[in-house]
């Protein structure tokens, strides 16, 4: 897409009412309604960030995961009035929360993301701190899997934990945090699990350097790797990966 698109988008989203809607388990909404709604849009901006970096002239097909309750998909359904729509958790709640508030189909997830029946041909995948949560053998396959539910000079936007995390960021939860730091510094790469998520098997928190995740990125073929540190509310990084464009001719 090129600026005049992206700034077409921009503009008719902000005239767009917002919905205000706020589901009662939704823990993000802690934070405050500020900062809420602050790194909300922030997410769709990163989203329309890596449309500018690819050759799309259109978004039809958009899936958020992991979805929660919607910080991200209200300004996703702002910004793409008319586009279908997919919203996917593991938390069932909260994706058929967003599927009846922002006119979407509800995907449930599972811990196993690759045995998920995913939409296919999807223009944008959306996905907000969820590999800041996984170790690198998952981060491998299951970014190989999203990009393969990708359209034609499809986007996957997701994001990571980078220098800025570690600096500053307290993870909590249990998680060795030592361990997290060393792991990161020596071999670009860090993973811990939670301790106090005994319910939830294997989910932690990780930190990743820019250069191992655009190597990750490198291995999957056919995909064309940006990466943006801080690019998501000033803190997370983001990867935009673009379906086909590595090597596609002008």
């Amino acid at each position: 897409m090129d600026f005049r698109q992206i700034a077409e988008i921009y503009s008719a989203y902000e005239r767009t009412t917002l919905s205000t809607e706020i589901h009662p388990n939704d823990v993000m909404f802690n934070t405050g309604s500020s900062h809420y709604y602050t790194v909300g849009k922030s997410g769709m901006q990163a989203i329309l960030t890596g449309l500018s970096l690819t050759w799309r002239s259109q978004v039809s097909r958009v899936l958020d995961l992991p979805c929660g309750h919607g910080r991200v998909a209200r300004h996703l359904r702002a910004a793409f009035p008319l586009a279908e729509m997919f919203f996917s958790d593991i938390d069932h709640e909260g994706a058929d929360f967003c599927a009846r508030e922002f006119a979407g189909k509800a995907v449930h997830s599972a811990p196993d993301l690759t045995k998920v029946s995913l939409p296919s041909d999807l223009d944008v995948i959306w996905i907000g701190s969820l590999f800041t949560h996984l170790d690198k053998g998952r981060t491998i396959d299951w970014l190989t899997y999203l990009s393969g539910h990708l359209s034609e000079h499809g986007i996957l936007v997701t994001t990571f934990h980078g220098y800025f995390s570690e600096k500053h960021t307290a993870f909590g939860g249990g998680a060795d945090e030592e361990l997290l730091r060393r792991q990161f510094h020596f071999t670009g790469f860090g993973y811990t699990p939670y301790k106090t998520y005994n319910d939830i098997t294997d989910y932690g928190v990780s930190l990743s350097k820019p250069s191992t995740i655009l190597d990750i990125a490198d291995s999957i073929p056919g995909m064309r790797a940006s990466y943006m540190e801080r690019g998501w509310a000033n803190n997370h990084d983001v990867l935009v990966l673009c379906k086909n464009d590595r090597l596609a001719s002008f």
